[in-house]
């Protein structure tokens, strides 16, 4: 087990959980401390005065470790250690003041209130930490039975005491992997839960557009197809040219609208020219200004009229593009085509168009606000 990793997928709900859990255990050496070990403010004993040193000690780190919790949800590096310190300094005071003798007696008290304490302060860390620590606890008792010569029933006795009070505080410490375990099952639920809605939000974006597509192609390309299976329609006629050459463009558009590119209304525009080069026309391009996003259904409404201009030209042709902080226009001149230009769609988009000596100026623009 390792420290909580902030990089870890499940470490947000991991942190959650294992800062609860620490508030729960302060709250357990409080009462501790305050509930069961209180007569050491009250009953007077031998060596009494330094006892009460270690009391308001270990009450004063209590609240401290409480302020963090509530102030940064956790207890900072450097709290810990000093923390850590602080609780073995008073271990090996207090372990010179046990008397030699078997019996359960008051001055005990310290063995659990400290131990818990270090479990506050060392239970988002790995499991070694914990160990190491009530380690070093148990070591300051053996330092003081070896000064004092205690006699075997005596290290037997508190050898009871000790793991019959750290073999529980052990195993709360163990149920931080628990804890893990869970954020992880948690977070691996949540994040399934969570992909299985987006997969269902991404099929039913695909089938709206599907049926948008289809219902775009259902008045203009699939009449025009069924004619010329239906030989209703001559594919000599320059007219039905025009028109196939138009829903080509048209098709050449849709199967690029979902490229992710800086630009889609000049990468559409681009595909639009093509199929006009394919037909006979030379165009000159010129794009300025910044791009911003558009709309899909936008980018098609402003690029049908000059699509539908220079796909039926055979004439050169320039187009414009001009992004703007709140608007963008595309115009285009060429020949003026022999087949009307279908008027925009939406209210957004304007159309304006004029017929001079031959040639057609087209301007399609839009405006955000």
């Amino acid at each position: 087990m390792t420290d909580l990793a902030p990089g870890r997928p499940a470490s947000v709900i991991e942190r959650r959980l294992v800062a609860m859990t620490t508030v729960v255990l302060l709250a357990v050496a409080l009462t501790v401390q305050v509930g069961l070990n209180g007569h050491v403010l009250v009953v007077p004993e031998a060596g009494s005065r330094t006892e009460l040193i270690v009391y308001g000690v270990l009450a004063v780190l209590g609240g401290v470790c409480a302020v963090a919790l509530f102030v940064r949800g956790r207890i900072p590096g450097p709290l810990r250690w000093a923390g850590v310190a602080v609780l073995l300094c008073c271990s090996l005071v207090m372990s010179g003041l046990l008397p030699p003798h078997p019996m359960p007696v008051p001055n005990h008290w310290s063995i659990g209130l400290i131990g818990w304490y270090g479990l506050v302060l060392l239970y988002d860390l790995a499991i070694g930490w914990v160990v190491a620590f009530l380690l070093a606890h148990v070591a300051t008792l053996g330092v003081s039975m070896a000064a004092n010569g205690a006699t075997a029933v005596y290290v037997a006795d508190m050898g009871v005491t000790f793991v019959s009070v750290a073999g529980f505080q052990l195993g709360v410490a163990l149920s931080a992997r628990l804890l893990r375990r869970i954020a992880d099952d948690a977070f691996r639920t949540s994040r399934a839960a969570e992909e299985l809605r987006v997969r269902e939000e991404e099929a039913a974006a695909e089938a709206r557009n599907h049926e948008r597509r289809y219902a775009d192609l259902s008045t203009t390309t699939i009449p025009l197809l069924a004619g010329l299976a239906d030989g209703v329609l001559d594919p000599g006629a320059e007219a039905v040219r025009r028109r196939c050459a138009v829903e080509a463009a048209r098709m050449r558009r849709l199967l690029i609208e979902g490229d992710g590119v800086a630009d889609p209304l000049v990468h559409e525009l681009g595909a639009i020219i093509d199929v006009a080069e394919r037909h006979g026309a030379s165009v000159q391009l010129s794009v300025s200004g910044t791009p911003g996003e558009l709309p899909e259904d936008v980018r098609r409404e402003l690029l049908a009229p000059i699509s539908e201009a220079l796909v039926t030209t055979r004439s050169p042709a320039r187009v414009t593009v001009l992004h703007g902080p709140d608007q963008v226009r595309v115009s285009a001149r060429c020949a003026a085509p022999e087949l009307p230009i279908t008027q925009p769609g939406m209210g957004g988009v304007s159309l304006v168009e004029f017929v001079t000596d031959g040639q057609v100026w087209l301007e399609t623009a839009w405006r955000s606000r």
